[in-house]
């Protein structure tokens, strides 16, 4: 297995991946947030390769910027494992390049948000030494329609 930053042409296998996680999107769609975020220096797209070069999962972490309640810090936005390579330790790989990432920043804290229905990456997260810091709930009010 082999990191490196997403590129252009994982799009599609990124995409595929997206919609296992419950996020179907168009490649028109994600390719196009892609091209608007992959030059900024606040994101970090990386990308798990089989010996082969398939995608086997990528990883999304954002640089977040001070609020008055908490100062700079980084939130793993996205990560997804395709199916048939969970357990293989591809997700804690590519975790361990999100906190690469954010130590090269200068940030000390790294956060990730999961639904509470996936308790499966609530044991991944627990096993590479996250701690359940709060339990929230998330209201959505669709404004463009």
């Amino acid at each position: 297995m082999k990191i490196e930053k997403m590129a252009p042409h994982h799009i599609s296998e990124v995409t595929v991946l997206a919609s296992q996680l419950g996020y179907p999107n168009e490649i028109s769609e994600v390719t196009k947030r892609f091209s608007k975020i992959v030059s900024s220096n606040e994101f970090g797209l990386f990308v798990a390769l089989s010996e082969i070069g398939e995608v086997m999962g990528f990883l999304q972490v954002n640089e977040e910027p001070d609020t008055l309640l908490v100062g700079r810090r980084a939130d793993i936005s996205a990560l997804v494992v395709h199916e048939k390579y969970r357990n293989e330790r591809v997700g804690a790989a590519l975790v361990k390049c999100a906190e690469e990432w954010v130590l090269a920043k200068g940030l000390t804290l790294l956060r990730v948000k999961s639904n509470v229905s996936r308790e499966g990456a609530h044991r991944f997260y627990l096993r590479e030494g996250y701690e359940l810091s709060k339990t929230a709930h998330m209201f959505v009010k669709n404004l463009g329609e």
